[in-house]
Parts: structure tokens; sequence; C-alpha cells
């Protein structure tokens, strides 16, 4: 299970800056956290066996006042120092005293004897340390060395504590510490995870920008950056460039051979013609449908070589435009033509494109309609929907699928190639949206849904 966990946590942290930081965030934090606890443990240690020395050395200073300095060999009174524990065996608290090759005991070590160093200290020195002790106890001993009697004769004088009570306080302190410890371990993390986050803003500010950028909001990202981010930035708007460029290079090659396609067209009609002038219809027939096809292959790659491949547009704005422009034609004298659209919708498509799109459909609906012609647009789940209206005759529901095909329409009206609805579809279908065509009882109706153009702002708000 902790191998699963620890797996689970490399791979998020091999794919995410997020969780790399979180973890080394997280390891720092532990690691400086257990090297604070280990050096306030050995600090405190040093305070409290300081204090217990300071004791000791109060003990010795007893211990030598007690003596009788005329005859130092005397055997001091069993309650030297005034601490009772001195006469109850293996208490913790001992004392020696060597003088005049004679060895005095305190009652507390019984029938023991305190395994001090072979060599005392100077005289008029101290020392200071740890030795084992009767029951398995561990002192921490203190030892002087004087002079005493007349003549002087040395004297070494040592008393011990157990250190049963200082590992004791000792680990109360890390007991206590630990709390503490714990909260400012989760104050030190969410420090980490508030610097995590602000550091890599930036970095989420790049991605809503080259969603701007994706949607047509803005053209690039700009060196309005971090310095840190501003090689990235730079390096994205270079490839940007470089797309845009070699987008434009396409579509100059695309219409140059659709152009260059168009002589040696024309070239084969006319032989399609000599050939059913010399009594050949089913040749000729064969070439004007070969030649047919291409053309309308043409025709789709000029059209889609004009379309942008970026913007956002008001479609409102786009709907007036196209609305005067009709209203200056001479079926406006007899159609009435209304736009229902709301202010405030933005589609994610270049606004040309948009009204190249509008005005085919537009223009193919008041050349059908009998009375009215209504442009009709709202919001809706998905995107943005546009519906255009006619009240004319529409088309056999057997033709609805081939109207979008080029060289398709539903009558012979005047200046009537059969391409309006073709061009609007391969606009619409180049920015990701949709167009479909349905009978009315009477008229026609096409709809066209597009995707929400979505601003800087509105991403930024929550949901």
């Amino acid at each position: 299970m902790a191998l699963d966990i620890i797996w689970s946590a490399a791979r998020m942290a091999a794919g995410s800056i997020r969780w790399r930081l979180s973890i080394l965030a997280t390891i720092g934090v532990g690691a400086l956290l257990a090297a604070f606890a280990a050096g306030v443990t050995i600090l405190f240690d040093r305070q409290v066996t300081r204090l217990a020395v300071a004791e000791l050395e109060h003990r010795v200073a007893a211990l030598v006042a007690d003596l009788d300095r005329a005859d130092p060999d005397r055997t001091p009174a069993a309650s030297v120092t005034g601490n009772p524990r001195y006469r109850q065996p293996f208490s913790g608290l001992y004392w020696q005293i060597e003088v005049a090759g004679r060895i005095h005991r305190s009652p507390s070590l019984w029938d023991a004897d305190l395994g001090l160093r072979d060599a005392p200290p100077a005289q008029g020195q101290t020392a200071q340390y740890e030795i084992p002790g009767p029951d398995d106890q561990r002192l921490l001993v203190l030892e002087r060395s004087l002079t005493i009697g007349t003549p002087p004769g040395p004297l070494r004088v040592t008393v011990a504590e157990s250190r049963a009570a200082l590992d004791e306080a000792e680990a109360q302190f890390r007991r206590d510490i630990l709390p503490f410890l714990l909260v400012l371990g989760a104050l030190m993390l969410a420090g980490a995870a508030a610097q995590v986050t602000v550091g890599l803003r930036p970095f989420a500010r790049v991605r809503e920008q080259i969603d701007a950028v994706q949607n047509g909001a803005q053209p690039r990202l700009g060196p309005d950056q971090p310095a840190e981010v501003r090689p990235l930035a730079r390096a994205v708007d270079a490839l940007l460039d470089d797309r845009d460029d070699r987008i434009a290079r396409a579509r100059t090659r695309a219409v140059d051979l659709a152009h260059t396609l168009k002589t040696p067209l024309q070239a084969l009609m006319g032989e399609a013609s000599r050939l059913r002038y010399n009594n050949h219809p089913a040749a000729a027939e064969a070439i004007e449908d070969i030649v047919g096809t291409v053309r309308d292959r043409v025709d789709a790659e000029l059209a889609r070589a004009r379309i942008g491949s970026g913007g956002c547009a008001d479609l409102a704005e786009a709907a007036g435009k196209v609305a005067r422009v009709l209203s200056r034609t001479a079926r406006a004298q007899t159609i009435a033509l209304s736009v229902d659209i709301p202010s405030n919708l933005a589609v994610a498509i270049d606004e040309t494109d948009l009204i190249e799109a509008l005005g085919s459909v537009a223009e193919n609906a008041q050349r059908y309609a009998r009375t009215r012609v209504i442009m009709a647009g709202r919001r809706v789940i998905d995107g943005v929907m546009l519906q255009v209206e006619d009240d004319g005759l529409g088309v056999p529901d057997e033709a609805l699928t081939q109207m979008t095909r080029r060289g398709v329409s539903a009558g012979d009206a005047p200046s009537n190639d059969g391409i309006g609805l073709a061009l609007a579809e391969t606009v619409i279908h180049a920015r990701g949206g949709t167009l479909t065509l349905c009978n009315l009882s009477p008229g026609f109706r096409v709809t066209i849904h597009l995707p929400a153009h979505v601003s800087r702002k509105q991403r930024l708000s929550p949901a």
C-alpha cells in the first residue's frame, strides 16, 4: 500500500511542476523540523545537565563543609547534605569520599562502590562525566580533588545522580514539543503551498493568454511577462508568427494553384463543346462532369483560403451590416427584413468571414422569400445560435441534403449560381460551427451554430 502511494506520487510529480514543488516542500519542511527537534532537544539536554551539575557542585561544597578538618578521616554524618535520599539504598543520589587511603560512602550506595576514573582531577579542579551505577543506573558524576588536614593530605570528593530524572525530563520535553512541531509544520506547508500557487500564477496567466490568442481576443502573448516566463512567451510568439507565415504561404499557394487550374479547365470545357458539336455528346458530357467536379473543388479551396483563422465578432453588428447592404437591393422594396439579435452575442469567428457567410444565407433567403426575412439570434448552452427564416416555398424534402452542394439551387432566380449556401457552410465549418437546413410551413430556415467567444474576464470569473 505504501509503495503504491509512493509510486502514484512519483508519477504525479513527473507530470506536474506543482506536485514536484509540493513534494520537495514537504520533504524540506520534514527535514527542517526533524533537524529543529533534534537541535532543541540537544540544547534542552545540555541545559538540564548544566542545572544538575550546578546542584552537584552545591552538594560537593556541603560535603566538604561537613568534614572535620582536624580529623578528616572521621566518617561524615549520615545526614550530610540534608537530603534523606542519601540514606535510601539505590535512591539515585550518592556520594563518596576518599581520604587518607580510606573510602567513605553514602548509605544509598549500600555495599557498592562508584566506578570512578583511576586518576582524580588535578588539585582544586573538578571533573564531570557519566558512569554506570548500581541497579543498572546511569550516573552523572562530579568529583573534585582538594587538600585537607595537618599536614595537608589529598581529598577526593565525589557526588553522583542518576540520569533517569534527566532522561524523563527530556522525554517529556519531546512529547510537549511534538504538537508545536506539527502545528509549525502545517503552517510551513500552508506557506509553501501559497508560495507554489503564487509562483505558478504567471504560468496560469500564460495559459489564459494562449486561450485568448486561440480565440482571437489578442494577437500575441507579448513581452509583458515576468522575467522567468518571458523566454517562454517569446518562444510561443515566435511559433505563432511562424504558423501564421506558413498559413499565409499555404493560402497563397492554394490560390495560385486554383487560378492556375482555371485556364486548363476552360480549355477542357472548350474541347467538350467541340466534341458535342461533332456529335460526340457522351464524351462531352463525361468531360463536363469531370471539369465540374474539379471546378467545385477549386472554388471550395478558394473560399477556404479566404477564411480567417481566428478573431471574434459581434453577431448583432455583423447582421446589421448585412441588413443594410440587402436593404439597397431591388428585392428590398417588396421584402421586409428584420433583425432580432441581442447586442452582447460575441462569436469566435472573424467578422469578415461572418459577414460573408451570413450575407450568403440572407441573400439566398431574400431571393426566395415572398414577403419577409427574419434574422434572429440567441445564446444557447453550447454557443450561439443564429436562424435566418423566409416565407418562401422552401425546397423539396429530398433535396435538403443537396442544397449545400455547389451548383445546386432552389430555383432559377436571376444571378443564381448555387454557391451561396455552400460558401456559408464552408466558412461556418472552418470555425467549428454547423449549418442545418429545414422547411417550414410555409418557408425555409437556415440554422447556424457557432462557438461563443469567451473574453479573458469571463474565463477568470468563477463558475
